[in-house]
């Protein structure tokens, strides 16, 4: 009897095996058959929304269908109360509702949903009973351009779109927000960015630091409405997460508190501003008068002094015309002279903007052609040449450099030349780097014994104390004329 219950025993475990081994494989062949069912039943987005004999009705409407696609928001965030997700190929978008199933649902998970396909308002939707989870993924779908969408918004209702626009246009209401958003300041085309109050960030959108003329960078689905009452169908776009409206740059409000607040209001604003740029406006125009001000009065300075310096050598003119004494006459002539080489200097001033220096090569062929003018009747007897290198050097210097060589060419032209020879007058000016060196040279007959130290002559002393001035190294040559140069530093 042991023996026999023993082997009923035996017999019914295997009986267990065997039906539950039955029964599992039975399970697994109705799976495969149904997978395969649901598979060839499942469609794309865009298959769901052929409209084969375009009467602007979709094919499939009122039918219920079997639709895969990649969410492009996560489930709860356009609405807390009921499922709300839009669903997208790479060419058609969805909407997936319901009001009564629950699922996490997060923004890149490819999905297939079951439900019918019905009109609300006017737009594609899909009322679904069933939503299956095929691969879960926290990847968003690529976003299209903005720009794309702004020129064919039909073309991408449902789908999730990404760009740069400017705000045209603000409304927050109780319990909802809007921007108009235009591709550019002067485009035509518009959108509406839209948060409505079921939106699970709602609070978290700042609309109010939003101001019109904004730059913004917007990511958001693609939506449409129509008013009841005026029939009018706008488009939108529906954003996700506050991070999905971003400034590009400074926003206008904290521009103006950057103006007016100084550096309080940044560190306020530090966490909105991604980069700042600093700008200094040194030139008011009230400085810009003062300067122009100050010019006309240096302008008007210099000639007022070259006008009083010609009115005193008008004066000498009148005093060598009274004069019987030859000597007095020269005298007279040479301070003349003197005075016309300051003149010129001032003169020069006079027709520059800068009252600081002045081009020493210029000022010297000027002052040496004047000169060779007074002379009228050794002009046509001596040859003037030049090798002047372009030089600027203070007033002071200008002056005394100009007062030295009028002293040098008048002594020239007084001794050196006489109505018989040609006569030759050389002028030279070299640059050597932070030094200059003036030669006046000329092919008289060269300079007396006495000259130099320990004479008496005016001009020999003139000549002396203006070297002095300049710190200048004197090199005098009185073989086959004279030949004086000048080694002096220039700063």
């Amino acid at each position: 009897m042991g023996y026999l219950k023993r082997k009923e025993f035996e017999y019914s475990i295997v009986l267990r095996v065997f039906s539950y081994t039955m029964g599992i494989m039975l399970l697994l062949v109705i799976e495969a058959d149904a997978s395969m069912s649901d598979s060839t039943n499942v469609k794309s987005v865009s298959e769901v929304l052929v409209d084969a004999n375009e009467n602007g009705e979709l094919d499939l409407l009122d039918q219920y269908v079997r639709v895969a696609g990649r969410a492009s928001v996560g489930s709860s965030v356009l609405s807390e109360q009921n499922l709300m997700v839009y669903i997208q190929d790479s060419k058609s978008g969805i909407l997936v509702f319901s009001d009564t199933l629950k699922q996490d649902i997060a923004t890149g998970d490819s999905l297939i949903v079951s439900g019918r396909l019905e009109l609300y308002y006017g737009k594609p939707e899909v009322l679904v009973d069933t939503v299956k989870v095929v691969e879960a993924d926290s990847r968003s779908p690529t976003p299209i351009s903005l720009r794309d969408a702004f020129e064919h918004p039909k073309q991408y209702l449902g789908m999730l779109v990404e760009g740069e626009a400017i705000i045209t246009r603000k409304n927050i209401s109780f319990g909802y927000g809007t921007l108009n958003i235009s591709p550019s300041d002067t485009s035509e085309l518009s959108l509406t960015v839209y948060v409505n109050d079921n939106h699970r960030y709602i609070n978290s959108f700042d609309f109010k630091t939003l101001r019109i003329g904004d730059h913004i960078r917007v990511t958001g689905i693609m939506d449409t409405y129509t008013f009841q009452e005026s029939g009018r169908t706008i488009y939108e776009v529906l954003p996700r997460t506050p991070d999905d409206l971003e400034y590009v740059g400074i926003p206008q409000r904290y521009a103006i508190y950057l103006l007016w607040g100084g550096g309080f209001v940044i560190l306020l604003i530090g966490g909105w501003v991604y980069s700042l740029k600093k700008q200094v406006r040194s030139q008011t125009r009230s400085l810009q008068q003062a300067l122009e001000d100050k010019q006309l009065l240096m302008r008007e300075i210099h000639h007022r002094v070259k006008n009083n310096l010609s009115m005193i050598s008008g004066l000498l003119d009148l005093q060598i015309d009274t004069s019987s004494l030859n000597e007095v006459r020269d005298s007279l002539e040479n301070s003349k002279s003197r005075i016309q080489s300051m003149a010129l200097i001032h003169d020069k001033l006079y027709q520059t903007e800068s009252y600081q220096s002045v081009r020493l090569d210029n000022y010297l062929q000027e002052l040496v052609e004047a000169i060779h003018k007074t002379f009228s009747d050794k002009q046509n007897n001596v040859d003037l040449h030049f090798s002047l290198d372009p030089l600027e050097i203070t007033i002071d210097k200008a002056v005394t450099c100009g007062l030295l060589v009028n002293e040098l060419v008048v002594n020239a032209y007084k001794h050196a030349f006489d109505s018989a020879g040609q006569g030759k007058l050389k002028v030279k000016l070299e640059k050597h780097q932070d030094k200059a060196t003036l030669i006046i040279a000329d092919n008289g007959p060269g300079l007396p014994d006495d000259f130099g130290a320990g004479t008496d002559s005016l001009g020999a002393m003139l000549i002396d104390t203006f070297a002095t001035q300049l710190e200048a190294e004197l090199d005098i040559n009185g073989e086959n004329g004279s030949t004086f140069s000048f080694h002096f530093p220039l700063n």
